[in-house]
């Protein structure tokens, strides 16, 4: 496990559906003091007094100071106001046409969601969510950009993102491919890499006509530049640490498997823990 002591606190900027969630659960062995939100709700969550007092308590051994910081926020977040001087931060992206088609079906699955009931109801298809929802298309730039509107992304939006990209993350990495993504980010910040297994994760989904894949490419082009571009800083820092991650990674693929009853405490823990952040993060 980190110790906070010596390392810097890490922020996880969660880009919805790219593999933040099996992510979280193994950063969540790794830190033992977090703070999370799901809905750049940090504030009023917590006043603004008390987070301050938070995220800049003296680092030292007594001290509850938070040493891992996640959600869905972006980089206008009060978070990275507050923060101190000294912190990292990491992400992972999508490729944008499989992301918004795995929250389209995501939504479905999930009777809890707010659009669940008309999407099902109405029976909205792929291009008739596309239209609905202009604020969910280009998500990663303006997450990435810290725009306080979503989906009023323009050329000058993505330039911020890649920019902030390229300066404010330590790691970018990419959900197709997870393990290596995991491995850099493990053998980058020290950490133990546990069995995992990946959570939400559909099993099949219907096939999805070319006119709407070309659809849902016209209005995330942005998010299809930036993708591209986290892939090559991917890449780059990928090159750095080709042998240590090569190395970690066989080293995990050889791990036993946990048992059943093993497996069914991890998936139950697991559950309680997601259950508990959304409790939390809806009060």
């Amino acid at each position: 496990m980190p110790d906070k002591t010596s390392v810097p606190p890490l922020v996880f900027v969660h880009v919805p559906k790219a593999g933040g969630t099996t992510l979280n659960n193994i950063l969540m062995k790794n830190y033992r003091y977090r703070l999370d939100s799901y809905g750049n709700d940090f504030f009023p969550r917590y006043y603004p007094d008390e987070f301050v007092s938070l995220v800049q308590a003296p680092v030292d051994d007594d001290t509850r100071r938070p040493a891992f910081f996640t959600g869905h926020i972006d980089l206008a977040n009060d978070i990275f106001r507050y923060m101190p001087v000294r912190y990292v931060a990491i992400t992972m992206l999508r490729e944008p046409v499989a992301r918004f088609l795995s929250a389209y079906y995501f939504l479905q699955r999930r009777p809890l969601h707010p659009m669940h009931r008309k999407v099902k109801s109405e029976r909205i298809g792929v291009e008739d969510f596309i239209r609905l929802t202009p604020q969910r298309q280009n998500l990663q730039c303006s997450l990435i950009a810290g725009i306080k509107s979503p989906g009023k992304c323009e050329e000058s939006t993505l330039e911020i993102a890649k920019e902030n990209l390229a300066k404010s993350f330590s790691i970018v990495g990419l959900s197709e491919r997870f393990e290596e993504s995991l491995m850099l980010i493990a053998k980058t910040f020290q950490w133990e890499i546990p069995f995992y297994e990946n959570r939400k994760v559909a099993k099949t989904r219907p096939k999805v006509e070319a006119n709407a894949v070309d659809m849902i490419k016209e209005h995330n082009r942005l998010d299809l530049e930036l993708y591209e571009f986290g892939k090559g800083l991917f890449q780059a820092k990928l090159a750095e640490k080709q042998k240590e991650v090569n190395e970690g990674l066989a080293e995990f693929r050889a791990l036993p498997k946990p048992s059943s009853v093993e497996s069914i405490y991890r998936s139950t823990v697991g559950a309680g823990r997601f259950i508990m952040t959304k409790i939390a993060s809806a009060v």
